[in-house]
């Protein structure tokens, strides 16, 4: 349920590996367009649920997928004893478990199984998806997920594991696109050739210390040779954002990045690991350091 460029791309993957879709969607030129691909529609949720061994909604959010499901017009009640629902939509975590329970008490099952990639890679069987939710369910719908994406990762526990791991996927995403148009207007500002700065983008989630700072974060150590000290990476810092300043840039994240150093230094950090800030975030989040 769902098909516009997503769900449309899941759906004609599912249909190219010879699985049989009944589609439902509120626009009906969509409907139509799968239809011409050998879909099924349908005239309603319910009824396209009713028969379906496996439910997969791709919707926009946490209040589309409720309404689609628990509303009184909502497909829930026409769905089979055990049959899967499977949400391929980014929805929150507190959502995912919420369908989760719904479903238990119906005596269906559910799955989060939100995707990470663009439409393209969705139509071309290359999206990322999460799985997370009822166990058999996961297991079920795992040959159902390599129709459309290349790599399926697995997380025990609750259905709003695999919407936490998308929303910081995407968290990442957007953070990095921020750094980003942030230098890109250094570089304008200072007159830096921004080819430059495409290439160093470009070349730049390949080096080698990216990996090492993954694994340092991971194992929350702040100890090592091979990076900056607390103190000496501030240094840079302060020049980094008296040079953003002078040319009119603000660098709104380096502000950010500024204040934990100075409070890690504060922690008895100084000499640690300039990645130690990380240990600001764990503490102001309640994370015992």
């Amino acid at each position: 349920m769902g098909v516009g460029n997503m769900g449309a791309g899941i759906a004609r993957r599912l249909m190219a590996n010879g699985h049989s879709i009944v589609a439902w969607d509120l626009s009906a030129p969509r409907m139509a367009a799968l239809a011409e691909g050998g879909a099924g529609v349908a005239e309603s949720a319910q009824a396209a649920a009713r028969d379906a061994d496996v439910v997969i909604t791709s919707l926009l959010g946490d209040s589309s997928v409720e309404q689609s499901v628990l509303s009184d017009g909502g497909f829930l009640a026409s769905m089979q004893p055990d049959a899967i629902h499977l949400c391929v939509t980014t929805i929150s975590p507190d959502c995912a478990n919420r369908l989760a329970l719904a479903h238990r008490s119906h005596g269906t099952r559910f799955v989060a199984g939100p995707v990470a990639g663009r439409p393209d890679a969705a139509a071309a069987g290359q999206l990322t998806t999460y799985l997370a939710g009822d166990r058999s369910a996961v297991q079920a719908v795992a040959e159902l997920a390599s129709a459309y994406a290349v790599k399926i990762v697995v997380l025990e526990g609750p259905a709003g594991l695999a919407n936490a791991m998308k929303l910081s996927v995407n968290y990442t995403a957007i953070s990095i696109i921020e750094i980003m148009g942030e230098i890109y207007a250094f570089a304008e500002k200072m007159g830096l050739d921004r080819a430059l700065l495409r290439d160093y983008f470009e070349d730049a989630f390949n080096r080698p210390a990216l990996k090492m700072y993954a694994n340092k974060l991971h194992e929350n150590s702040t100890t090592g040779t091979n990076g900056f000290a607390l103190v000496t990476g501030l240094k840079d810092v302060n020049l980094m954002m008296d040079a953003a300043s002078g040319c009119g840039v603000n660098f709104e994240v380096g502000s950010i990045i500024k204040r934990k150093m100075l409070k890690a230094i504060d922690m008895g950090l100084s000499e640690a690991d300039w990645s130690s800030i990380s240990q600001v975030t764990r503490s102001e989040s309640g994370i015992e350091v």
